[in-house]
């Protein structure tokens, strides 16, 4: 039992810790030049999490509660990727609701004509997901979003890691429009969007 508990506690903490250095990367792109120094960096920080699973598997033989201490860090991770793979669930609708109507309405400010391009900029990556955001800066070219303050959400579905807003725009004629949120870093942010039909 203690050796299948170990195993299984250090599989984690690697599938962990790789899972972490993922969603922070974003950090490391200035490095990814080129392919091969990307697949580099990737072959080292594997050899890194090896070598830190190992340490840390050295160090906690020494430990007491060794198999209590395994245990539990195991739940805390298996629900660490629980809340990863389904985010939407651990919040209460109205909440998604009311920041997915807060993000539509950053998105649909970006058309300003009086705003500047570090507004524009500034907002898009408020709203939107960092490589949409950046899209949208390369291009120049912003959605111009039809839906008004008048809209009300007529449809609330979330899937695994994500959830979509059906929005209903009743002026100047019925339209529907979906946009569709995930997680990225610290806030849900709109990951796609478009006419529902």
């Amino acid at each position: 039992m203690r050796e299948l508990v170990q195993k299984a506690f250090l599989s984690l903490l690697g599938v962990f810790l790789f899972v972490v250095f993922m969603k922070s990367e974003h950090y490391l792109n200035f490095l990814f030049i080129h392919f091969f120094i990307e697949f580099v960096i990737y072959i080292l920080i594997i050899m890194f999490i090896v070598w830190v699973v190992k340490k840390l598997n050295k160090w906690m033989s020494a430990l007491r509660y060794k198999l209590s201490i395994g245990i539990m860090a195991s739940l805390f991770i298996v629900f660490f990727f629980t809340y990863e793979l389904f985010t939407p669930y651990f919040y209460p609708e109205d909440y998604l609701k009311k920041v997915g109507f807060e993000k539509v309405e950053v998105l649909r400010q970006l058309t300003n004509p009086e705003l500047t391009n570090k507004e524009r900029d500034r907002l898009a990556k408020d709203a939107v997901v960092k490589e949409m955001a950046a899209s949208f800066s390369m291009i120049g070219h912003y959605p111009n979003i039809e839906f008004n303050e008048q809209g009300e959400v007529f449809d609330f579905r979330r899937r695994y890691n994500q959830y979509e807003l059906i929005f209903e725009s009743k002026y100047p004629e019925l339209k529907k429009f979906q946009y569709t949120f995930a997680k990225e870093g610290m806030e849900f942010k709109i990951i796609g969007f478009g006419e529902y039909h």
